[in-house]
């Protein structure tokens, strides 16, 4: 096998191993030989950066895994396959020349999902095979997609509610830049109502006060009408409306007196409609915030300076 090779010669490699595998009167076909073959056209193909190539190789190299019954091995093959399919569709997007049908990185989904499918159903792989895509999707600019695998690895986290929280927060941050403020807010509740049947430790308290924080900002850029809140948010704003420090979450996430203070006087202004004080307000804000609660607090200021 050279080391540079054409499309074509290795379009014709692969139909010589795939004839092998034909059966012969009276002979079985070698699966284990062929499998071998198609591995090392797969590797070949990846050091000769034809990675559309590489992807059918290792498909077929899955077959044969799973002829064999090696599960594993099958799987395994299938995630290299669904990598290379990655690897052409990111090429051509960085050339600038995406193809239309996108069969690249559909090639990529249908690898994906099978090997996911092979998997035992409480293996956490298939959860990192969804964020994969999800990163993947990132890169190549197409962040409206990544809903579906976010989701999906959200319900595929099941019992372990650490991963589950990682989970729900990537798919808040995802609703967030779609601008899609009432799916955050449902995002952000449903990691609180995880919260509140764990232990409390330092990471949890901090993710506690990052969903205190972002919560509270989601509602005062939502607005929605008082009958239409739920029993829990309309909790969280009377506590900012009424000064309730006492309150268990408070002391839960560590929140500071001086931040509890801000948002109190936060809420205050939207509520009255007096936005003197709320550029003085955001700047204090500023210093105690994340990036993400940052923006959200850029995008509150403006909606009530602008009306």
């Amino acid at each position: 096998m050279s080391s540079e090779s054409t499309g074509s010669e290795i379009l014709d490699q692969y139909r010589n191993i795939s004839n092998k595998l034909k059966r012969r009167f009276l002979r079985k076909p070698n699966v284990t030989e062929a499998c071998e073959s198609f591995s090392a056209l797969g590797k070949h193909c990846e050091s000769s950066e034809l990675p559309a190539y590489a992807g059918m190789c290792w498909i077929s190299a899955a077959r044969c895994e799973g002829s064999l019954g090696n599960i594993p091995g099958e799987a395994s093959c299938l995630v290299r396959a669904a990598r290379q399919f990655l690897s052409a569709e990111a090429k051509d997007h960085d050339l600038g020349c995406p193809s239309p049908s996108q069969e690249n990185l559909e090639a990529a989904l249908g690898c994906y999902a099978y090997a996911s499918s092979r998997y035992p159903e409480d293996c956490p792989i298939p959860i990192g095979l969804n964020l994969e895509i999800v990163d993947f999707l990132k890169k190549v600019d197409r962040n409206e997609d990544t809903e579906e695998h976010l989701r999906s690895a959200v319900e595929l986290s099941g019992d372990n509610l650490d991963t589950k929280i990682y989970c729900l927060e990537l798919l808040a941050s995802h609703y967030i830049d779609m601008r899609d403020y009432t799916g955050a807010l449902n995002s952000y509740n449903d990691i609180v109502s995880i919260l509140d049947r764990l232990p409390p430790n330092g990471a949890r308290s901090e993710t506690l006060l990052k969903c205190e924080v972002t919560r509270l900002l989601l509602l005062l850029i939502l607005r929605p009408a008082p009958q239409k809140l739920t029993p829990n948010l309309a909790k969280l704003l009377e506590k900012y409306t009424w000064g309730d420090q006492n309150d268990k979450t408070l002391q839960a996430c560590g929140m500071s007196e001086r931040m509890f203070i801000l948002l109190q006087s936060l809420v205050a202004v939207c509520q009255s409609l007096d936005t003197t004080n709320l550029d003085h307000l955001e700047s204090e804000l500023w210093k105690l915030v994340g990036n993400e609660e940052r923006e959200l607090l850029r995008i509150l200021v403006k909606i009530y300076l602008d009306q």
